[in-house]
């Protein structure tokens, strides 16, 4: 073999460095601390959504058993088919000859259940699939009636063992029955920990036992939700929350069926999405819920309930307790106002009779509370120049990845806006957006991937350029939701998807002063904000490349103290990798070290780079 000379290797060793890595652009990318435009970027800008959609709700809620009013089982519309995995909404009773339904003189809906012990016997009602942890404590509640008093019932946790036989976590007598309906409670404190407990509901003696809304809900339960998903989502600080969706448009959803006593709430089929609603999260349970998460409530109405519907629903939630509907508000449970100050008028709505109907949804809620801020559905013309004077934002939804389309879509807004007399106060809020709005079959894993969670940041890198003219944008969907949340429940934990990350991490760095980039490196997408005082900078950078990239950075007067990246942490360099119950922190946040002006991004990762005054 011949020898090669120095200069010949450094050439070789060269070229194969270049063939395996990637180096950032020619010129630095230049950061100025001069704001890009008069905007500001909001914390709004980072928000969630939340819809009564198949199991996003369910899944966030604290109750544990499915079809506790006993309306049934029903699958979710056929178009919206994912994967055919079963969860908590498909969760049934389990069948047998002690007990059947029962339609005459019902507690609630149509129908209760009748337990008949066979002679010498009991009549057990149960249902499979929960799951439990020692030492914790679960709440029974359910309502009941007795044809003979001497009848006797209990409440039961139970696990099957391998060898076939049954272990008792936990049981509880319920008092006396009556003839009458009445509530019975319970407390169970389980001995084990499994994800294959079994509830039931057993009952001895001669006659029969009418039995309705059951409920069994862990004790550390906060207002009704899940403790591990209000930690998640209040980690996650979006600083607005949408409320509302298909299930108010084109559904026929009525706020005032979902208020008072839960157990007396009567459920509702789901047009758009099917299921059926139990109704046991409405108006007060959603409120309370941001109160919990340290969100600002954003209500979408249903547009097809009214005016004067929607009039009544903001004294509901803002009037004092000394008023007709404040009055109402406290009664079930929550004296103090809600003070919601966002209202969306419909879901994704823009023909002509939206457009007419708007003056008057205007009118009745600004005479409800004069300092709410009202946005419209979808945006055009014609309804600005009806109501234009009247409300604060228009709200356009983005499904797509096509970002220079979205941005095309604010230009268009935004002149709209300008050449519209009245509407100079009038500002943009994106109330859903996402890569896609179906994806639907096996396509709808995508959501799940570490490639939706760059778009998802290359997306808010968008908004924060955009901050012109965007204040408010809510990512679609909070939980579960077919793949589409950014958290992942089951009966036994929660799973953080790598788009929850990212949207913590543009929650936790973002600053308020819009600034300009330049020289951004092919394949990196970045934004970059400073404080008002202008003391600090957050660099943003997402590196699409399945290679990574050194980045360097024409600071001026600032130098990179740290911050945070999400990556894949066994760097396999794949967009479709995703977080897994087997393997939940997979895709993460890592702490990105101060490295000088020269930060190296890993392969598919979206970075927030903290830059403070040199001294």
């Amino acid at each position: 073999m011949k020898d090669f000379s120095p200069l010949a290797l450094i050439v070789c060793l060269t070229l194969l460095a270049l063939a395996h890595c990637s180096f950032a652009a020619d010129k630095p990318a230049k950061v100025s601390a001069r704001p890009m435009h008069a905007g500001r970027i909001s914390p709004m800008l980072f928000g969630g959504f939340i819809e009564l959609l198949d199991d996003l709700v369910p899944g966030m809620w604290a109750e544990m058993l499915n079809d506790r009013g006993f309306d049934g089982v029903t699958p979710r519309a056929s178009w919206c088919f994912y994967d055919g995995a079963l969860d908590i909404c498909d969760r049934e009773w389990d069948a047998s000859d002690t007990w059947s339904y029962y339609t005459n003189d019902p507690f609630n809906g149509t129908r209760s259940v009748k337990l008949t012990p066979a002679e010498g016997s009991s009549a057990s009602l149960t249902q499979s699939g929960l799951a439990v942890e020692k030492g914790a404590t679960y709440l029974f509640s359910g309502w009941l009636r007795a044809d003979n008093p001497d009848l006797k019932a209990e409440v039961v946790l139970k696990a099957l063992l391998p060898d076939g036989k049954w272990m008792v976590l936990s049981s509880a007598k319920l008092p006396k029955l009556s003839h009458q309906w009445a509530r019975y409670t319970a407390k169970m404190v389980s001995i084990g920990t499994t994800d294959r407990a079994v509830f039931g509901l057993r009952v001895t003696g001669d006659g029969s036992v009418l039995t309705d809304k059951l409920s069994l809900m862990p004790q550390d339960n906060i207002h009704g939700w899940r403790t591990d998903v209000v930690q998640a989502v209040k980690d996650a600080h979006p600083a607005i929350i949408r409320w509302g969706g298909s299930v108010c448009d084109p559904g026929a959803y009525r706020w005032k069926n979902g208020i008072g006593d839960r157990d007396k709430r009567v459920p509702f089929p789901n047009n758009v999405w099917g299921r059926i609603d139990s109704n046991d999260v409405g108006i007060d349970e959603f409120c309370q819920f941001c109160e919990l998460v340290g969100a600002k409530p954003l209500i979408c109405l249903s547009f097809s309930d009214g005016p004067q519907s929607a009039a009544d629903l903001v004294r509901y939630c803002n009037d004092p307790a000394t008023t007709e509907w404040g009055a109402k508000r406290s009664a079930n449970g929550h004296p103090k106002p809600y003070n919601v100050q966002y209202w969306q008028l419909g879901n994704e709505l823009g023909n002509a009779d939206y457009v007419n109907a708007m003056p008057d949804f205007c009118k009745a809620m600004k005479q409800a509370d004069p300092g709410i801020r009202l946005m419209s559905s979808f945006p055009s013309q014609e309804l600005l120049d009806k109501v234009g004077k009247d409300i604060s934002y228009i709200g356009p939804h983005h499904y797509t990845p096509d970002f220079a389309a979205c941005e095309a879509d604010f230009d268009k807004l935004s002149e709209m806006i300008r050449k519209t007399p009245g509407c100079e106060k009038v500002r943009i809020a994106v109330t859903e957006w996402n890569v896609s709005g179906g994806y639907w079959g096996l396509a709808r894993g995508k959501f799940l991937t570490l490639e939706t969670a760059l778009l998802n940041a290359r997306y808010l890198n968008l908004l924060m350029r955009r901050s012109d003219i965007v204040d408010i944008a809510c990512r679609s969907n909070m939980t579960n939701s077919l793949g589409s949340g950014m958290i992942a429940t089951s009966p036994s934990g929660l799973l953080k998807r790598p788009s929850y990350y990212v949207m913590k991490l543009y929650a936790d760095h973002a600053k308020p002063v819009p600034v300009t980039v330049e020289n951004a490196p092919e394949g990196v997408d970045m934004s970059a904000c400073t404080s008002e005082d202008g003391k600090s900078l957050c660099i943003f950078a997402v590196n699409t490349k399945t290679e990574p990239v050194e980045l360097a950075l024409d600071l001026g007067a600032f130098r990179p103290v740290g911050g945070e990246m999400l990556r894949d942490t066994l760097d396999e360099r794949q967009p479709d990798v995703m977080n897994h119950w087997t393997a939940q922190d997979r895709v993460r946040t890592v702490k990105l070290p101060a490295s000088g002006n020269k930060v190296a991004l890993p392969a598919l990762s979206a970075s927030a780079i903290e830059c403070t005054l040199a001294e």
